[in-house]
């Protein structure tokens, strides 16, 4: 057994080590203190950002002009938002984490510090399309101060760059169907053109008027046989008329003959080319009709883009309100220092403890009558005690008055910094912060 084994022990040898646990606690709770002092305060500022549905219903502004802001939207923004660039900017412009020589490391730092929370309807989070419906931004620094005025950066930055998005997109949209439609109609009118040309270069083929060629190539045989009939009863009558008169009606004959074979064969040409013809000219008629489409389709959505502007110009579309800015808050979100410096008192103190009671257990030395009795069973006959000299006593109460003193010092100084802190503290934080939900 050791040679602690009742508390009257304990006591004794606490009391024996008295110098080695004032020494600890003399070194060590003023290295508790100047490490809390050392702790860095962390102020928390947040600034909420309200995305705004449209003021007009969709069935009356159209489907482009009523569409939420989408999250794609948010996530660039975002992504710019936090970009090293934009970072850089935000650090020269507000001098921050000055401390911090690498800007590699200071970017890392206030992209550290910054935190975006979407807001969503708890009963409409799990569909996909859900649009949120405001935006958390929140930063994190050791000067509360700066800390509002970098988030306030930060919603003014993502207010503007949406506005500046959805203004460049709509134009952009706009500017395109524009040109589009301006294309489309170039081609429609070109398409006509070459239609009405087509048309009038092949108008004896043309389905409509099959029919009629086919009746005057009937009529153009029926007189060829009527003339070849006349022909040939000309050629009969040879021996009873004048060689000149059968000569020159012969001749007419075969002009008007070769007249009607020409018309027929214009008209079978005709006739033959009309597949063709319906072939081609229904080909230009489809792709006219795709076109005119095309046209229509153009000009709704650009009418839609218009009504877009036109709303986005009024602000009665879907856009992003600064419902909270950010202010200085009063208390930092990190630990107290105070309760730090106390936590750390108590675990020196404990540490002095356990060590002098360690050193006992270690050193196992019988020191009382009591202990010689309890752990070798024999009653010592006398017991001397121990005798201090005058100059020994002189010099214990010598220390014990300089000891005195220092923990009196200890102890002012300790309160004075207690007290600097409040002070301090109460001087650095104007404003609690109020946080958006």
């Amino acid at each position: 057994m050791g040679p602690i084994t009742s508390l009257r022990d304990i006591f004794s040898a606490l009391r024996r080590r008295f110098w080695l646990i004032l020494l600890i606690c003399v070194i060590g709770a003023p290295l508790a203190l100047l490490y809390a002092l050392n702790l860095p305060r962390v102020y928390e500022a947040t600034a909420v950002i309200q995305i705004e549905s449209p003021r007009i219903a969709a069935d009356l502004a159209g489907g482009s002009a009523s569409g939420q802001i989408a999250a794609a939207q948010l996530d660039l923004i975002q992504q710019q938002l936090l970009s090293r660039d934009q970072l850089v900017a935000v650090i020269e412009e507000f001098d921050l984490f000055s401390a911090v020589p690498s800007m590699t490391e200071r970017v890392g730092l206030l992209r550290g510090s910054i935190r975006i929370v979407r807001l969503i309807d708890p009963a409409q989070s799990s569909r996909p399309d859900t649009q949120p419906t405001g935006l958390i931004i929140t930063l994190s620094m050791g000067d509360p101060q700066k800390a509002a005025d970098v988030a306030n950066h930060f919603v003014n930055t993502i207010v503007a760059e949406a506005e500046a998005r959805s203004a460049a997109r709509t134009d952009r949209t706009l500017a395109f169907l524009m040109a589009e439609e301006a294309r489309v109609g170039l081609v429609i009118a070109e398409i006509e053109d070459r239609i009405a040309a087509y048309r009038q270069a092949n108008v004896d083929s043309l389905p409509e008027g099959v029919t009629s060629q086919r009746d005057r190539l009937l009529r153009l045989n029926e007189q060829l046989i009527a003339l070849d009939r006349e022909i040939l009863e000309l050629d009969s009558d040879r021996d009873r008329l004048r060689a000149e008169e059968v000569e020159r009606q012969m001749t007419l004959l075969m002009q008007q003959r070769d007249l009607i074979l020409a018309g027929i064969s214009t008209t079978e040409a005709a006739i033959d080319a009309a597949p063709t013809v319906e072939r081609e000219l229904g080909a230009l008629n489809r792709q006219l009709e795709q076109l005119v489409a095309e046209f229509t389709v153009l000009t709704t959505r650009r009418t839609e883009a218009a009504t877009t502007q036109r709303l986005e110009n009024q602000d009665e579309a879907a856009r992003f309100e600064v419902l909270e800015t950010a202010i200085a808050p009063e208390y930092p979100i990190s630990t107290s220092r105070r309760n730090v410096a106390i936590a750390g008192g108590i675990a020196v103190l404990g540490l002095a403890l356990g060590l002098a009671l360690a050193l006992e257990v270690l050193n196992p030395v019988i020191r009382t009558a009591a202990q010689l009795e309890k752990e070798l069973g024999v009653q010592p006959v006398i017991v001397v005690p121990y005798l201090r000299s005058r100059h020994a006593r002189r010099r214990r109460r010598l220390l014990l008055a300089i000891v005195a003193s220092g923990l009196a010092v200890v102890g002012a100084a300790i309160a004075w910094l207690g007290g600097w802190l409040n002070s301090l503290g109460r001087v650095r934080a104007p404003i609690p912060v109020t946080t958006g939900q």
